[in-house]
């Protein structure tokens, strides 16, 4: 009894050093989660689906994973496709390659300093997702208990699939394996809600001969923006409701990213991109309606944002405002998001030194500052409007 008394006052010492900075995996935790998750799960949704924003400038698709909350419980499980899981040599050390989708436990995906699923899981991936980039989570309200549970067999069937080589699947064409631009973080969250839930009207690409053919994958694959949005429209029609929460990274991690190589908090933290010009473009470069039309549906389905203040420790609740339904908030986004587009096409017209005629020459309504205004990142946005 006194070595377990003993004990429990030395461990923390040696999981947690002093020495360890702020934003490294094994170093201090940030405090306040514990009031975070509990705001959140006053409520009843079911699922969440978890958006991270991009980090790479020559390309902004983000990640998608799925959140699922156990019926009638607090207990919430992110899985995650797993990056590594691609059986390429240089992944065989040193990497988690044991499952190709992760279940992670939701406060240790978003907040965590240490992993719970492997020593080789990574920090800033598949834990502590907030060191390193911001994640809009989108919540779904009104499925029922069999697709919850048929989305979390679908995981463990897609896991036993990787572990056994499968190939030809009812939901995968070609072997079950990690692809970035076939079987991808974006691509499994689809799968799950239409093989998995039922949700049989969600579209799957990539799941036919062409697919798998090199020049044709790109064409073909899932980006998590476009994917959420078809998701949504499918789940609207089916009774679903939704709201979201902006959860804002913390501007202090040192930690050392590996492509590219500098600090977390120097990376780049776009709003995940649909395939357009926009995808390769500066971080506020968002003027594809796609875009504009994602991030003002976002933003008007808002409740929640949480920040780590710069310098603290500590998350949160910044704002918090009523979320307005799913159809309401599309008309709202879509008047918003054609007059942004519209003004994108007028600035590049003059760029151009091409001069509309008189019958469609309306330029002097032309407002640069509302332009780039409306046209800013999701994450100014949504903390200077919410």
């Amino acid at each position: 009894m006194i070595i377990k008394i003993i004990l429990s006052f030395l461990l923390p010492n040696l999981l947690f050093s002093s020495d360890i900075p702020f934003g490294h995996p094994h170093g201090p935790s940030i405090q306040g989660v514990d009031n975070v998750m509990n705001t959140i799960l006053s409520d009843d949704y079911n699922l969440e689906i978890l958006m991270s924003f991009a980090n790479h400038k020559k390309g902004a698709a983000g990640h998608l994973a799925l959140s699922v909350r156990k019926p009638q419980s607090h207990i919430e499980t992110v899985y995650s496709a797993n990056f590594y899981a691609d059986r390429q040599a240089e992944h065989d050390q040193g990497y988690y390659t044991e499952e190709l989708i992760m279940a992670i436990p939701k406060k240790e995906y978003l907040y965590g300093v240490q992993s719970s699923v492997s020593k080789h899981a990574k920090f800033g991936l598949d834990f502590g997702e907030l060191f390193k980039r911001s994640v809009i989570g989108i919540r779904v309200y009104g499925l029922n208990d069999a697709q919850i549970t048929g989305i979390e067999e679908f995981y463990q069937r897609i896991n036993q699939d990787y572990k056994n080589r499968a190939s030809n699947t009812e939901y995968q064409r070609g072997e079950v394996v990690y692809d970035y631009m076939n079987l991808n973080c974006a691509k499994s969250v689809a799968q799950a809600l239409k093989y998995g839930a039922g949700l049989h009207e969600i579209a799957v690409r990539g799941n036919h001969i062409l697919g798998n053919m090199p020049y044709a994958k790109a064409l073909f694959a899932h980006t998590p923006t476009e994917t959420t949005m078809q998701i949504l429209k499918v789940l609207h029609k089916f009774g679903a409701h939704f709201d979201v929460i902006l959860y804002k990274r913390s501007e202090d991690s040192t930690y050392q990213n590996d492509d590219p190589p500098m600090a977390f908090k120097e990376l780049a933290n776009r709003f995940p991109s649909v395939k357009s010009l926009d995808f390769f473009n500066g971080s506020t470069a968002y003027e594809d309606y796609d875009n504009l039309l994602a991030m003002n549906l976002f933003f008007q389905m808002g409740k929640y944002s949480f920040e780590i203040p710069k310098g603290s420790q500590r998350v949160v609740l910044e704002k918090q405002k009523s979320p307005i339904p799913y159809d309401v908030a599309m008309d709202i986004a879509k008047e918003a998001a054609s007059e942004d587009s519209k003004n994108a096409l007028r600035r590049m017209v003059r760029l151009l030194g091409l001069k509309l005629t008189a019958d469609n020459d309306n330029s002097d309504l032309y407002d640069p500052a509302v332009a780039n205004n409306r046209a800013e990142l999701f994450e100014l946005l949504y903390s200077e409007t919410l």
